[in-house]
């Protein structure tokens, strides 16, 4: 299969995640082409090219149109607001079908999306929310898993893996003060900096990183990594959930690691119990309990398995359907039977 897609560049999960199904679309003997507008970042460009990945980051995709007729693509996967409306007007001009992931809550222009000939949501949260008069799908972000998983011996090394905005600055500083001052070394990949706090900037592979770590701290992608790397996470963005336990990890899952499952401020008080004199029992188990977890349900091979089954279905459905207020169809569940698409309803799913 032919898949193009197209997004704008940005640092944060929504790239990486973007970029990584890409990768594996092309490890499992599809073809893609990326058209990524704004692209401004050497480290990006760099990854794209090692990976094998042809791109575009020009910034009109209509202007690519002759060199896109000539690759042919099956299908059109957009995953940006800001590119949604030109990969509608490439989709009528090459005459393809196009769907679209929405990796956020507040996705505009929300008006455009009937026009997909359906829709992917990542989070039971976002399912809840979005109600489209399309073919709509639950599939969330999935993740590599890292075949080298032995740790090193437990050292209060605690990593701050985000793109952190004015919203998440508070907590980020006040959790990292608090970790700083119980013994802990602490790092920052991404753009927060913070007195005592290792700065390292954006990066492009993690997985080095994160096996040097006891405690990834973060929201979304960032627990996902880490739960794939074995390693304790803690979700704090904008509110604080905590430590990801098998007694929490539904509930998070359902919000995406954001934080808005108990949209609780960070507690110093509750954080000391688990994080002043951590037990590294515990922390063991919890990496086991992570790792574990993210092979059941976040491994990137069965998400693009998933996205696969939908572009099949896209491609027998080509034009958007209305239906029902539930957001499911009689075609849509069939497939969820057949290819198990959708969200997995087993006892360890959120």
């Amino acid at each position: 299969m032919r898949v193009l897609l197209t997004t704008r560049f940005y640092r944060n999960g929504q790239t990486t995640h973007v970029l990584t199904l890409c990768a594996e679309l092309l490890r499992q003997g599809h073809e893609v082409f990326l058209i990524i507008s704004q692209l401004d970042c050497p480290q990006y460009a760099t990854w794209l090219k090692k990976a094998g990945i042809p791109y575009s980051r020009h910034g009109d995709p209509l202007r690519l149109v002759g060199l896109i007729k000539k690759w042919k693509p099956d299908l059109i996967h957009n995953h940006s607001g800001q590119t949604l409306e030109a990969t509608i007007s490439l989709g009528e001009l090459l005459q393809v079908p196009t769907l679209t992931t929405t990796h956020y809550l507040d996705f505009q222009p929300q008006e455009l999306l009937p026009k997909q000939a359906a829709v992917i949501v990542i989070s039971r949260e976002m399912q809840n929310l979005f109600q489209l008069p399309v073919p709509t799908f639950l599939v969330e972000n999935g993740v590599p898993l890292p075949k080298e998983t032995k740790k090193k011996k437990f050292s209060k090394q605690a990593l701050f893996l985000a793109q952190v905005t004015q919203g998440k600055e508070n907590h980020f500083a006040h959790m990292a003060k608090k970790l700083l001052a119980w013994g802990w070394k602490v790092k920052s990949a991404g753009n927060w900096r913070y007195p005592g706090v290792q700065y390292l900037g954006w990066v492009t592979d993690v997985w080095p990183l994160i096996y040097q770590t006891d405690l990834v701290v973060g929201t979304g992608r960032a627990i996902r990594e880490g739960m794939a790397s074995t390693c304790a996470t803690w979700v704090l963005g904008e509110y604080c959930d905590g430590l990801v336990t098998p007694q929490t990890v539904q509930a998070f899952r359902r919000t995406n690691f954001s934080g808005r499952t108990t949209k609780n401020p960070f507690n110093p008080k509750e954080a000391a119990l688990l994080l002043q004199n951590p037990d590294q029992e515990l922390f063991r188990k919890l990496g086991d309990f992570g790792r574990e977890y993210a092979t059941r349900n976040f491994a990137i091979e069965t998400i693009v398995h998933r996205h696969i089954h939908i572009y099949n279905y896209v491609l027998e459905n080509p034009q958007p359907q209305v239906v029902s207020k539930t957001g499911k169809s009689r075609i849509m569940s069939n497939i969820g039977r057949k290819g198990g698409i959708g969200y997995e309803t087993s006892d360890h799913c959120g």
